[in-house]
Parts: structure tokens; C-alpha cells; sequence
């Protein structure tokens, strides 16, 4: 149920692997996914840290939060030569996650642009003929690694939206106490970060860049 409620794992998560500007952004693109604005929404998140530092504690819960609607992608592939790159996104859902992505070495950000602007694109799955697709995901990745920006005008330094941990980490008895309430938490947090998405706005992020990357 989208309610008002007691978020208080979430807040304990959020805010000690995250600091507030960086929490901004996941509360922010969840709220994006959950008013429905997603689908028009031309960014993609990159959650950029060490291993360990808590990127796919926020993808697991961002998961739970819409199960059913949430694919599984390689950005590695997607910005590769293949031939088949599009086929995890052939079920159209409202999510789509890859925790352990590798933009460093981005070959072709051709599908990669397609895909965050929400293009029409043609559709091509082993043996099957081909057809055309609009995706209408919003796309989260957890990386060790910089994005590789090819160029300046290449789109996606101006779609990419770079979240980083804050390096703080919560002792393990605790961090599986909280993990657990999550479950119980799931409506609440969407009704959260819906009122957190409308409180800055569909546009708040239209003119952030990566700069550190």
C-alpha cells in the first residue's frame, strides 16, 4: 500500500551508506519510477563506489520494491556490438538493474542513448523475426569503475546521474536487523520517495553533470 508509514530501517540504511545530496538522488528516482514520470524520463543512475560500500544494498531494496516489474541487464553487453543486446529488455519493464556493471570500455553508447531516452528501437531475439520495441525502463547500475564518457556531446554525460556512497558502513548483527524490517517497510519508502520526487520536481536533475567522472 503507497502510505505513509514507518520508514525507520530505510533511514537508518539510507542515511549512514549515503549523505544527503547523494540519498536526494535514489529517493528521487525511485519517486520518478513510482509517480509514473520514469517513462519520460531521459537519466539513467550509476551507483560508483568501492565493493562493499553499500550499491547493492539500494539495488536489492529498489528490487523489492517493484518485483515483477524489474528486469535484469549486462551494461557491458548493451554498449557492445552485439547483435542480441536489446533481448533483456524485450518484457518492457519500469526497472531495469545491473549490479555489477562495466561502462570503462563503452564500444557504441548508440543502444545505451536509445534505451535512457526511451526510443522506438528494433528488437532482435534469437530466432525470432525482428520487431520494434519503446522501453519504457529506468535504468539503476552499481560499478567499481568511472563510466567512460566518449565524448562530450555523446549524450551521456548529460543522462548520467552518479551516486556515491559515503563510505560508512553498518556493523553486520545490525545491518541484517534492518535488512529484515525492509520487507515491512516496502509501501511506505514508495510513498516516501514519492514526496520526495514532488517536493524537487520532474526537472530538478535536467541540467546535472558528472563532473568527477
Amino acid at each position: 500500500p503507497l502510505l505513509k508509514g514507518d520508514i525507520n530501517a530505510f533511514e537508518k540504511i539510507i542515511g549512514t551508506l549515503y549523505a544527503p545530496e547523494e540519498r536526494l538522488k535514489i529517493e528521487w528516482s525511485i519517486g520518478a519510477v513510482v509517480s509514473g514520470d520514469s517513462v519520460n524520463i531521459q537519466k539513467f543512475m550509476v551507483f560508483y563506489g568501492d565493493p562493499g560500500s553499500g550499491k547493492s544494498t539500494i539495488l536489492n531494496i529498489i528490487q523489492k520494491m517493484f518485483d515483477g516489474y524489474f528486469s535484469v541487464f549486462e551494461a557491458k553487453v548493451l554498449t557492445s556490438s552485439s547483435a542480441f543486446a536489446l533481448e533483456a529488455f524485450k518484457n518492457n519493464s519500469l526497472v531495469a538493474i545491473d549490479h555489477d556493471a562495466d561502462l570503462s570500455k563503452i564500444d557504441d553508447n548508440t543502444r545505451l542513448n536509445s534505451i535512457v531516452s526511451h526510443e522506438e528501437m528494433v528488437m532482435n531475439e534469437k530466432n525470432k523475426p525482428t520487431y520494434k520495441i519503446k522501453s519504457s525502463a529506468l535504468l539503476f547500475m552499481g560499478t567499481n569503475k568511472p563510466v567512460k564518457i566518449t565524448d562530450a556531446k555523446s549524450g551521456v554525460i548529460r543522462r548520467l546521474i552518479d551516486i556515491r556512497p559515503s563510505g560508512r558502513k553498518i556493523p553486520k548483527d545490525l545491518y541484517d536487523t534492518l535488512i529484515s524490517a525492509i520487507d515491512y517497510e516496502l509501501g511506505a519508502i514508495a510513498y516516501h520517495c514519492l514526496q520526495v520526487y514532488k517536493d524537487m520536481g520532474k526537472n530538478y536533475y535536467n541540467s546535472y553533470n558528472p563532473l568527477d567522472m
